[in-house]
């Protein structure tokens, strides 16, 4: 190996511990504790270093966002692939992506509240552009056949679309964040239930109990 592919094979070594790291102190810190000082001690690299591979912590939450979106771009991706698709497998391929990794999905929450768009530079900011839109257009397609044709009444096709996602990412994130106080729950109970709204839609379930 010459010198130029050995010195790129350190760079990368010395980013990917950056970005464990960082990582590590999300799982037990908020973003605006962490900082350079204590990637650096974390790492035992120099803070100057690390600047040469990220030039804010901003940088390392918007990488750290990228790597865990293309996660779940990639498992839909997959279903989408599939000849008969279901609503069902879409439905149920979020909640096991949130449920398999508690840790990284808090990590994510973190990233996406707190990272300042200003500090990144247009690459990166072109990045997450171009993946979240991949994300919708992922959720568009595969979450139309849900929806149906609506009456001329009713709002735009979108507006389902987006609002079934919407419910979706909220029950999980109520389970995930435990917005239910410390009661316990059964986890696959309650994504039955999540399940049960969004396929059956909540109308039809509020008929049923009233007969």
């Amino acid at each position: 190996m010459g010198v130029k592919e050995r010195k790129a094979r350190e760079f990368k070594q010395r980013e990917e511990g950056i970005i464990t790291a960082t990582y590590q102190l999300l799982t037990r810190m908020e973003p605006v504790q962490v900082t350079m000082e204590m990637v650096a001690e974390k790492t035992e690299i120099g803070r100057g270093t690390i600047y040469k591979h990220f030039k804010s912590k901003d940088e390392i939450f918007a990488t750290l966002l990228l790597r865990r979106r293309a996660k779940i771009n990639t498992r839909l991706k997959n279903i989408e692939q599939k000849r008969d698709i279901t609503v069902h497998q879409l439905v149920r391929e979020y909640m096991n992506y949130c449920l398999e990794d508690p840790d990284a999905f808090a990590v994510h929450k973190k990233c996406v509240n707190h990272y300042s768009k200003a500090n990144l530079g247009e690459e990166l900011v072109g990045a997450l552009k171009n993946q979240k839109e991949e994300l919708v257009l992922l959720v568009e397609k595969m979450l139309k056949p849900m929806v149906g044709a609506p009456r001329e009444s009713s709002p735009p096709e979108r507006y389902f679309i987006y609002a079934s996602w919407g419910m979706l990412r909220g029950a999980m994130e109520s389970m995930m964040t435990d917005l239910f106080n410390d009661k316990p729950l059964h986890k696959e109970e309650y994504c039955k239930a999540v399940e049960k709204i969004l396929l059956s839609g909540i109308p039809t379930l509020f008929e049923l109990k009233k007969a």
